[in-house]
Order: C-alpha cells, then structure tokens, then sequence
C-alpha cells in the first residue's frame, strides 16, 4: 500500500502480508510495521517471527506452527531503477537502550551535581565574628 502522509510530506510505503508458500501449505504474517519512504527502500537486521528477534513477523492463524527469521532483509516496493535497492530506511531506533541508559545516567549525575553546586553556593558565613584582640564572644543559652 502507498499512502501519502502531510505531517512528512512524502508517499510512505507498508506492507502489509507476507505469504510463504512451501510443500502444498501456506503461511501467513502480518507484517505491517515494515514501512518506508516510497523512495527509499526498507532494511532490517532480523525480521522474525520469535519475540526475542523483534517480532515483526505476526502469525495470522493460532496455533501457529512455523518460526521464521529472514536476515539482513531488505525490499523497495516503488521506485526501482535496475538492481539495485535505493537508500534503506532501517528499522533499528535512533537510541540502542545503552544509549538511553547512558544518557539518564547522565542526567541524573548532572542533576546531583547541580543540587550540590547550588547547596555550596547557598552557604551563608557568620555575621560576627570573633576579634581576638578584644572581648571574647559569649553566647548566651536562652531557655
């Protein structure tokens, strides 16, 4: 399917199933978090259908007796000039979750080092103090 979106100004591409035909049976995915720019083309490490791999491949039928795992996967739906894929749309993040943690730690130290800095810098010193050449300061306990 080929749908245009305003918000990018652009024609976004989604499939939408994937059938696998082998020995006489057929089997059915969802696969409609594989999208892309028209223009481009869409690559992915892994595209499977075990939780632990993303799980982009979502079985149609339950019970579902097929596991699939296609790597280093990659397809262009329009726009395709003689053989080879146009610039890939991939589906990993921006953010890996070490970059994520990386980060709040970060923020959080920052935080920490700016409640310090602000507590140092908030520090009053005392009005009085004590002159040693003259009379000694003396305070007195008020009950």
């Amino acid at each position: 399917m080929n749908r245009f979106y305003p918000v990018s100004a652009r024609h976004w591409f989604t499939m939408e199933r994937l059938e696998i035909h082998s020995n006489g049976s057929v089997a059915y995915f969802n696969v409609s978090e594989i999208t892309g720019p028209s223009i481009y083309s869409f690559h992915c490490q892994y595209v499977s259908s075990q939780s632990k791999k993303g799980s982009l491949l979502v079985p149609a039928t339950q019970p579902f007796h097929w596991q699939m795992t296609l790597q280093d996967f990659q397809i262009q739906a329009f726009n395709v000039t003689g053989e080879q894929f146009s610039y890939a749309s991939d589906c990993a993040g921006f953010f890996s979750p070490g970059i994520w943690m990386g980060l709040l730690t970060s923020l959080f130290m920052l935080f920490i080092f700016t409640y310090g800095l602000h507590m140092i810098l908030s520090l009053k010193t005392m009005d009085r103090f004590d002159d040693h050449k003259g009379p000694t300061i003396t305070l007195t306990q008020i009950v």
